[in-house]
């Protein structure tokens, strides 16, 4: 299920849906090798191929993921990650709201060492209205 966070990143207030890394190198991937596609309609197929292969950025993780590896050995540690991978993030502050879902790329990657604090849950831009409207009460929806 899709889990929704809320951070706090140098001053701003960044609200989203976490995605792994896989997830957010193949959505990067596959949307910028579709502009490729749509930019170089009128090269050789080859020539868009090459193109195309330039900007697949599958490989890039952080992580080392084995195919063959056994979810019972737990000897090594994890991998420490750098980074959190956000789809539809929204800037909920400073004014004004922000949002990037309906956007060419919905994805966002942010170093984990700007990140100043989190809560679980997705702040929706409709709260934000009701805060500044003082409607909110106290009813938070995250």
């Amino acid at each position: 299920a899709p889990i929704g966070i809320t951070l706090m990143v140098k001053g701003m207030i960044i609200s989203g849906t976490l995605l792994s890394e896989r997830e957010y190198l193949d959505t990067l991937s596959e949307l910028m090798q579709q502009q490729v596609r749509d930019a170089l309609a009128l090269l050789p197929e080859e020539d868009r191929e090459a193109a195309e292969s330039a900007f697949d950025f599958r490989d890039l993780t952080e992580d080392f993921y084995p195919d063959d590896r056994d979810d019972d050995d737990d000897d090594s540690p994890p991998e420490p990650l750098f980074y959190l991978h956000l789809r539809n993030p929204v800037i909920v502050s400073p004014q004004p709201v922000v949002s990037f879902s309906s956007g060419i790329f919905p994805v966002m990657r942010i170093r984990l060492a700007n990140v100043d604090g989190w809560m679980l849950g997705a702040s929706m831009p409709e709260d934000l209205d009701d805060f500044m409207r003082g409607n909110g009460g106290n009813d938070i929806k995250h």
